[in-house]
């Protein structure tokens, strides 16, 4: 079993960075083998709508950071994307990631992730409340079952402003790492 982090936050020790690796100790702890990228230290350009990914080769053309992720998630039996909450969104770093899988759709509309990656999301963010940014990660949760990244489920750590506030939510943590250990079960 691999299970593979993606962090889309500025902050390489930041909440988000600590939820994240909080599912991949779950998911150690149960036997998988764990990678983490940070999107931010990544030169990942936006897609370029060139299409050249629908071409028989099925590959995008750029030349950036991006072209050995394609293989992580094809390679991996689940995936966590994790960002904290930026204007009711996720991070640019992060869209910019979700944007290029785009090369993993068919000219169909289906994808070519086969039966689908098991996928988690991650959230931090300064607001309070959990369910003010629920109708962004309904969006989001929708965009990467189109692409054939299948949300299993959703970690939300709110009033998480000030860095290591992830540690004082003891549900978050406990949350995380429980979905990192549940990811691995068949």
């Amino acid at each position: 079993m691999k299970v593979v982090g993606f962090v889309g936050s500025p902050r390489k020790k930041g909440n988000t960075a600590r939820l994240v690796n909080e599912v991949l100790r779950g998911a150690q702890e149960s036997g998988a083998e764990t990678k983490v990228y940070f999107l931010n230290e990544m030169n990942i350009k936006g897609c370029q709508g060139c299409r050249a990914c629908k071409k028989p080769e099925g590959v995008c053309i750029q030349k950036d950071d991006m072209a050995p992720l394609y293989d992580e998630i094809r390679n991996t039996d689940a995936v966590v994307v994790g960002t904290p909450v930026y204007m009711f969104q996720m991070t640019g770093q992060t869209k910019l990631f979700v944007d290029r899988l785009y090369t993993f759709l068919n000219d169909d509309f289906t994808h070519k992730l086969g039966e689908g990656k098991k996928t988690l999301m991650v959230y931090t963010q300064g607001q309070s409340d959990p369910g003010t940014f629920q109708s962004s990660f309904d969006l989001n949760k929708g965009v990467l079952s189109f692409l054939g990244l299948k949300v299993q489920d959703t970690i939300v750590s709110a009033g998480t402003y000030k860095p290591d506030d992830v540690l004082k939510n003891k549900e978050a943590m406990e949350k995380a790492y429980n979905a990192g250990k549940t990811v691995c079960k068949k």
